[in-house]
């Protein structure tokens, strides 16, 4: 209770109290709904955003790729012009000379002359012809190839390119081309430069080099490593030019397309005030503007661009940086805020190949996230790589001997096709082990289950609801008969519809669950399986074949569609089989009937050759590399040279914003004055139910002040009338209470009056005593006692009755009054004594009370204690001379517990003779089972260590440390008279001979 009245009207009362936390209450629950409105109008945003900006930016990517599969197609064609020039040079080494007799006129006559005896020689003729390793792409492939290419460049009207656009758009591609087919020249030629290296190398460790030869090495090795050096130096520089060549040929095509771009975009609803996107390649080149297409959108995000976070962060895109680990860290929008306005910068990669790049990407993320699961089938995924890279070799040094040979294809060899059938074996291992160990077989079990069980469900539910329908139906056509109760025409038309109806969504519910049950689209496991498998083999395609068709159309149809996939499926086999076979260098099989076509892969701009040297790095790869390795691995190596570069899509959400924010200033307003009227409603509430709670308030502060007579009025049937309620009987209570502890005051005092007054003094030379008592509810059924039996003797007791309060009190007055009158009496064997005793209480009081006592007589003429123990605890002797502790024997059973007969059994009378200074202690167990706020005992040994520490000091003062430490442990002053906190009674004494 406050009593400082200056506080109680400064501090806050009930009413201001409740009408705060009224307030508290509404204006949270406004500003609750006011942020979950405010976060629905801002999702609600996004959404219609992201709904304006997928066509435009799906067209952008196609926009992307179609001019990165033109500009490649270009660079390829130059590419294979140039080539065909070089293969053939290169490949002429591995024609065949083939000789036949002279033909012709001239050959003819020659052979009529030998015929009819003329002396005439027929000379032979000498010719080369091509082997299957003379063989590439023919020139009219490729002007086939340049006639597809140039039909895709068509002005604004669909007219043909005008030739010296043309030429000028094909010299920068042919440019481009032979810088490439540079700096991969120069790659080849120090691979075979460091290949001769190693072999001079090993001719000069040799013993027995002639001195000549040995400098003729020397020499061609220093000319052979100025040679590599040279081409190292020209690489860079070769990339250089290739890079730029790209660029300004991706211009060129962007330049001429950007009409034909402005109409797509602006078909699609592109708002060019709001959204604008900029492409960039991977280098962070600028291929594509909308601000260069639509004058509207020139300005949008203009100060963006120049801001140098922004900049920072669209830097941080391109360089030698983790491909992956940028995609997730550009993977949320990022919040710019220039001159007032407020934009959000999506960031999106565009990926040459769609389906290369979203198997490395689903395969990396499964990687990142599952890695244990799959560590079994990676490790065996290296193994693997490892054995196909020793095949490899041994194919394409077999390859180099055929080449030379050039007599026989490959296919009509039998030692490549025994390598080829080891192939196929690993590849159908490397399939086998992937459905052995990849992690989700018994996901796919469990969804193949649940669908076969969702679809039996449905089925049922179909045919029992037909049937249904027809007994309806069957109703409906009988006739109704007078009297008849059954349902009238109209509800069973009604009950039919409705059966009708559940019929209908039963069969589309099995038709959404037959569509989606081979679906990947939204199956992760399906998705991740896939691209462990099916990485390589679109890897594979892609090199091979450039798309009719540019985006990621085709991979949402794999994932999609189960025919689908099972062809692509097929044609990848029928691919690699193409490539194994090694029958023809460009000319695909023939698609048989019912069976999938590589001719619908797109168009070959490869040889087998040069697709079996990519299969043969591409199966020697592991997909993720070990951490002892160099690299990541395959999926990472893919991803990256996959990367064309990046889309920013640079959205003005300012007007958004604005009407958002003004929403939200409006809600504030609302939510404030609700809140107001809020607070004054409670307060004037609160007045109400104050009021009465105020009349109790006094009258409880009369109760403080002692008055016990307070009557709290009725205050209805509420919570606060039972309030009042238990005031009054907690009043009533009260009064008794007081009562009580009074009387239990009262009992203290007599109860204080039955213990000694004063210790006794008739053998002061002899011996001094010691004793403390403190009843733990006032009065209690601990006892101790000293009694005078003499000029030599004296008689001292200590004793524990069962429970605690008034009733064990009573027992020990009795108690106290028996055993006085038996010594009285002259008796003075202790045997008897507490055989009496224990006769008294047990025929005297019920089962559940008994005491447990020890009884002691000291004789100053021997100097001995004799002693008697009916339960109690084990006294402690204190031995001055040898400074030592001692637990003396005590035992027996508890007084009034069991009949003389048995109790007799189990007392036993013992005697100790005290020398000078030497203590004896006794207690009730009240002392060591003692407890402080945190449950601890205070124990026996505590008592002991005390004791032993003490044993020199006289009995009243050990007693003082003692009472002394047990306050410390209990935080309870054990002096004070009345009701203590304490568990049990405590009850101690001490005799020490002088």
């Amino acid at each position: 209770m406050i009593k400082n009245k200056i506080l109680r009207k400064i501090l806050p009362g009930i009413r201001a109290k409740l009408s705060f936390f009224t307030a508290i209450l509404v204006i949270s629950i406004l500003a609750f709904t006011s942020a979950i409105h405010y976060s629905q109008q801002k999702k609600a945003l996004e959404e219609k955003l992201s709904s304006e900006l997928k066509a435009p930016l799906e067209y952008v990517n196609t926009v992307v790729l179609d001019l990165e599969n033109l500009s490649r197609s270009m660079i390829l064609i130059e590419e294979f012009k140039i080539r065909v020039k070089e293969k053939k040079k290169e490949l002429s080494k591995f024609k065949r000379t083939v000789v036949q007799k002279e033909a012709g006129f001239l050959g003819a006559l020659k052979s009529f002359g030998q015929s009819i005896g003329l002396n005439v020689k027929r000379g032979n003729v000498y010719r080369s012809v091509d082997t299957y390793f003379t063989r590439y792409l023919s020139e009219n492939e490729i002007k086939e190839f340049e006639a597809n290419v140039r039909n895709e460049l068509r002005k604004e009207n669909g007219a043909p390119i005008d030739a010296p656009v043309y030429d000028k758009i094909r010299s920068i591609a042919e440019k481009t081309a032979q810088s490439r087919l540079f700096a991969e020249s120069a790659r080849s030629r120090i691979e075979e430069i460091e290949d001769e290296i190693k072999n001079i190398e090993i001719e000069l460790l040799k013993p027995d080099l002639d001195p000549k030869k040995k400098k003729t090495f020397s020499s061609d090795k220093e000319k052979l490593e100025k040679e590599r050096k040279t081409a190292e130096r020209s690489i860079p520089d070769a990339e250089k030019r290739a890079a730029a060549g790209e660029t300004s040929l991706a211009k060129a095509l962007q330049n001429f397309f950007r009409g034909s771009y402005k109409d797509g975009i602006s078909s699609l609803g592109l708002l060019p005030d709001k959204i604008r996107i900029l492409a960039y390649d991977r280098v962070g080149k600028q291929t594509l503007d909308t601000g260069l297409l639509f004058l509207q959108s020139s300005g949008t995000a203009k100060k963006l661009l120049s801001l140098p976070e922004f900049e920072e962060s669209r830097s941080s895109l391109f360089g030698e940086t983790d491909v992956l680990e940028t995609i997730r860290n550009k993977s949320e929008p990022e919040a710019y805020e220039v001159g007032g306005r407020q934009y959000e910068v999506v960031f999106r990669p565009v990926f040459r190949n769609p389906n290369t790049a979203e198997r490395s990407r689903t395969l990396a993320e499964e990687v990142a996230n599952h890695a244990s699961q799959w560590r079994e089938y990676l490790e065996e995924d290296r193994k693997l790589s490892s054995e196909f890279a020793e095949l490899a070799q041994k194919l394409k040094s077999r390859i180099t001997e055929l080449r030379k040979d050039g007599k026989a294809k490959p296919a009509a060899d039998s030692e490549f096709r025994t390598l080829t059938a080891n192939y196929r074996k690993l590849l159908k291992k490397r399939e086998t082990k992937l459905e052995e160990l990849q992690p989700y077989v018994t996901t796919f079990q469990k969804a193949q289950k649940r669908s076969r069980e969702e679809k039996k469900s449905f089925e049922e539910k179909a045919v029992a609801t037909s049937k249904e329908i027809l007994e309806w139906e069957k109703k409906l056509k009988l006739p109704l008969k007078q009297g008849d109760t059954r349902e009238s025409p109209e509800e069973i038309q009604e009950n039919i519809r409705q059966l009708e109806a559940q019929a209908e969504e039963v069969r589309d519910s099995l038709i959404r669950l037959e569509s989606s049950k081979d679906d990947w689209s939204l199956a992760d496991d399906h998705r991740s399986e896939d691209a462990f498998y099916g990485l390589r083999e679109a890897a594979l395609d892609d090199f091979t074949f450039l798309p009719f068709k540019a985006g990621s159309a085709a991979i949402r149809r794999y994932y999609k569609d189960p025919d689908e996939r099972k062809n692509v499926r097929a044609k990848w086999k029928l691919l690699r089989e193409w490539i194994l076979a090694g029958s023809s260098e460009t000319t695909l099989p023939n698609a048989s009937r019912n069976k999938a076509s590589l001719a619908d892969s797109g168009i070959l701009i490869r040889s087998r050759s040069e697709a079996e040297e990519v299969m043969w790095a591409l199966d020697s790869s592991p997909l993720v590399a070990s951490k002892e390795s160099a690299g990541k691995g395959l999926v990472y190596d893919l991803l990256r040279k996959n990367l064309l570069g990046y889309n920013l899509i640079l959205i003005d959400r300012t007007e958004g914003a604005r009407q958002i924010r003004d929403n939200r200033d409006e809600l504030i307003r609302y939510t404030a004055i609700i809140g107001a009227i809020a607070i004054l409603l409670a307060y004037g509430l609160a007045w109400f139910v104050v009021r009465r709670i105020r009349i109790i308030s006094r009258k409880a502060e009369e109760i403080g002040e002692g008055n016990l007579k307070v009557e709290f009025p009725p205050a209805g049937y509420d919570e606060i009338g039972i309030l009042s309620e238990s005031l009054n009987d907690m009043v009533h209570g009260l009064e008794e209470r007081e009562e009580m502890r009074g009387e239990l005051l009262a009992g203290e005092e007599i109860q204080k009056r039955l213990l000694p007054e004063k210790l006794p003094t008739s053998l002061n030379d002899y011996v001094e005593f010691g004793a403390f008592y403190k009843a733990m509810a006032g009065v209690g059924g601990d006892y101790y006692d000293f009694i005078e039996l003499g000029q030599s003797k004296i008689a001292f007791c200590i004793g524990d009755v069962s429970n605690h309060g008034v009733g064990p009190a009573i027992v020990m007055a009795l108690f106290r009054a028996q055993i006085r009158s038996i010594l009285r009496r002259g008796e003075r064997d202790l045997k008897k004594i507490l055989l009496e005793m224990n006769s008294q209480l047990y025929d005297d009081t019920p089962d559940h009370i008994f005491v447990t006592f020890f009884l002691g007589f000291f004789d100053s003429t021997t100097s001995k204690v004799e002693y008697i123990s009916a339960g109690h605890v084990k006294p402690l002797f204190y031995d001055a001379s040898e400074k030592k502790l001692h637990e003396l024997p005590a035992g027996g059973l508890p007084i009034g517990m069991d009949e003389n007969s048995f109790f007799e059994t189990t007392i036993e009378r013992r005697v100790l003779t005290l020398d000078s200074g030497d203590i004896f202690f006794e207690y009730t167990d009240g002392l060591d089972e003692a407890r402080n706020p945190e449950g601890s005992m205070y124990g026996r040994e505590r008592l002991a260590k005390l004791l032993f520490a003490n044993g020199e000091k006289r009995p009243e003062e050990l007693i003082k440390v003692i009472v002394g430490d047990l306050e410390a442990h209990t935080k309870q002053e054990l002096g004070k008279p009345g009701i203590s906190q304490l568990s049990d009674d405590i009850a101690m004494i001490a005799v020490r001979k002088r």
